[in-house]
């Protein structure tokens, strides 16, 4: 059989749609089966961006927590997942098979490095519909050198493109990220370097990028937005608002996590008013205990306009789940001319080889840089 031939199946029928249009002769029975075969076809794909809170293989082994993480994931065909936590992938794969045997689909996950500066680090996963989308090309941003502390991400975003043949928008790029808390507006101002890097590299302008910005409350107040690029270049679209609460907690009401876009197709191609955070405390009548069992924040979504002369084409499903997204760089390290005495583009740099720090804690080890508040502390 092609690879773009589809087959659609119903309890006790078979119907097969092929994409030359030449069809088999079918009884009346077999109607009900291809009215559902043209169905599936047309919809809206939806993407999702999603910190589950320190995600492990305990939150897969607890039956309650892994039956409402598949009927969140479920809603979408794309979602970006932070705070993967494990330096093995045992927990993530485990999660999309999971997630497989319960819907009967194909998800597939992408996977980035372990990323951070210390002993805590995440990483980035992009979980996705494996027959309906294919991630084309993957990066890790090259934001300086680690080793210098002169990069400009705590965990530098992960980059990936995918192709989409059943939206009218068939290719486009996501840039995944979780900002640090200590110097989000740093970090969310150096997402513009990381679009403009990802459109000369792609070559491509419909570019979303989405996350845990921790953009809002305290950590990006309104008296910043005015020194953030990334916020008033004409050509970008923010779709998750100020005024929109992304955190589980009854204690705050903050829109940390964001979807922003950039391009004309991109733009065009957004289903209006689909973009939100998704509450699955009030969708799913949860108690407030159970929902943060699951996180402590809620999904940021969208979605995208199918293609109404999609010809059925899928892609090949895979034998296995989950894809290397390879190693960080971390920029080029001879640390050359480099101010190991200054926190001047060294905000959040922390090593014990350093003769003083520019981290959030370096005041209670009493190592910090005598420029660490005047630099990073905005």
């Amino acid at each position: 059989m092609p690879s773009d031939t589809v087959l659609c199946t119903s309890d006790k029928n078979t119907v097969e749609q092929r994409p030359d249009g030449v069809q088999r002769r079918m009884k009346w029975p077999f109607l009900v089966a291809l009215a559902a075969c043209f169905l599936q076809a047309s919809f809206t794909l939806k993407i999702a961006s999603f910190n589950i809170e320190r995600f492990g293989i305990s939150k897969v082994e607890d039956p309650d927590v892994l039956n409402l993480l598949i009927q969140i994931l479920r809603r979408y065909e794309l979602i970006a997942v932070q705070e993967v936590m494990s330096k093995d992938d045992t927990a993530i794969i485990s999660l999309v098979q999971e997630l497989n045997s319960a819907t009967g689909l194909h998800y597939n996950v992408l996977i980035s490095d372990h990323l951070g500066r210390s002993s805590y680090r995440e990483k980035y996963a992009y979980v996705y519909r494996e027959d309906i989308l294919k991630p084309t090309e993957w990066y890790h941003y090259e934001d300086g050198c680690e080793n210098c502390g002169t990069d400009v991400f705590i965990r530098e975003p992960f980059v990936a493109r995918f192709s989409s043949p059943t939206t009218e928008l068939k290719d486009f790029a996501l840039a995944s990220i979780h900002t640090s808390p200590d110097y989000a507006v740093r970090e969310v101002d150096g997402l513009y370097d990381v679009w403009e890097d990802a459109k000369q590299r792609l070559l491509l302008e419909d570019i979303l990028i989405l996350g845990d910005y921790n953009a809002g409350c305290s950590y990006v107040k309104t008296s910043h937005w005015p020194n953030i690029r990334l916020r008033h270049d004409a050509s970008l679209q923010w779709l998750i608002g100020d005024s929109e609460d992304t955190t589980v907690s009854t204690n705050t009401h903050c829109p940390y996590d964001r979807l922003v876009i950039g391009g004309a197709r991109f733009h065009n191609a957004v289903v209006p008013d689909t973009a939100k955070a998704f509450n699955y405390n009030i969708a799913y009548d949860l108690t407030y205990e159970m929902a943060k069992a699951v996180s402590d924040h809620y999904p940021v979504e969208m979605e995208l306009r199918d293609d109404t002369l999609h010809n059925a084409q899928t892609f090949q499903i895979s034998s296995s789940i989950g894809i290397s997204g390879g190693l960080s760089l971390n920029g080029v390290c001879d640390c050359v001319g480099v101010d190991f005495t200054s926190c001047v583009g060294r905000c959040g740099a922390n090593a014990s080889s350093f003769p003083c720090n520019c981290n959030a804690s370096c005041s209670s080890s009493n190592k910090c840089c005598e420029d660490y508040k005047a630099s990073c502390k905005v």
